[in-house]
């Protein structure tokens, strides 16, 4: 409606901007004559603008369907046990130095003394002593005697607190008459008791059993 104000008091203006420029100038009075028709025409509502219909607004497209899935039913997984975080362990107690005890000094024992001589580790008194005493019972054989025969037997014998065992030869004399004479002898003698020293223990001895004859002496 505006707009259409404007225009026509735009036209308005510029008709009499023109009667004025006429009227100036001396036009005729026919063309001034001519003025009411041309004012009458100038008055005249120019046509109203063709209006533009607004564009065609689109229609929506029509909606979609709705597709109803069916959705399957998930069981719930249960939720993890919290697991109990286990106390931290209290640092470790330094155990109480402990001084040991002086080590106690233990009596040193006797070794124990061999409970087998040889002949090397008996005296020479108490081995003269059971020599003696061998020599003492020997008996001369009738049957040597008389064949004039004489000689010595080296014989070798355990001892243990007076008495003997294992009596053997070991030099014989070269008569078997002799070496069993000797043999004898060692079997029949009255030997001396065991010393301290010697009390328990086993005592080998080898000793010579001598045969002399008739014109022999020791």
């Amino acid at each position: 409606m505006n707009l259409l104000r404007a225009f026509i008091l735009a036209s308005l203006l510029e008709g009499t901007m023109i009667l004025v420029f006429l009227y100036s100038l001396g036009h005729k009075v026919e063309t001034v004559e001519k003025l009411p028709v041309t004012l009458i025409q100038l008055t005249q509502a120019p046509e109203a603008p063709k209006t533009v219909p607004p564009p065609l607004t689109p229609k929506p497209p029509p909606p979609k369907p709705e597709v109803h899935r069916t959705v399957a039913h998930q069981e719930a997984t249960p939720a993890p046990t919290p697991v109990p975080t286990p106390a931290p362990a209290p640092p470790p107690v330094a155990p109480t130095p402990v001084t040991p005890a002086p080590p106690q000094k233990v009596a040193e024992a006797a070794p124990a003394p061999p409970q087998h001589l040889s002949p090397a580790d008996i005296s020479l008194t108490f081995a003269d002593k059971v020599r003696s005493a061998v020599q003492g019972a020997v008996v001369f054989p009738m049957a040597a005697r008389a064949a004039h025969l004489s000689g010595q037997t080296k014989v070798t014998f355990d001892y243990k607190d007076g008495v003997v065992s294992s009596a053997s030869v070991l030099t014989t004399s070269g008569n078997r008459i002799l070496d069993k004479a000797a043999l004898a002898a060692v079997h029949a003698a009255h030997f001396p008791a065991a010393t301290a020293e010697y009390a328990g223990r086993v005592l080998t001895f080898e000793i010579w059993v001598k045969f002399l004859g008739l014109d022999e002496h020791e």
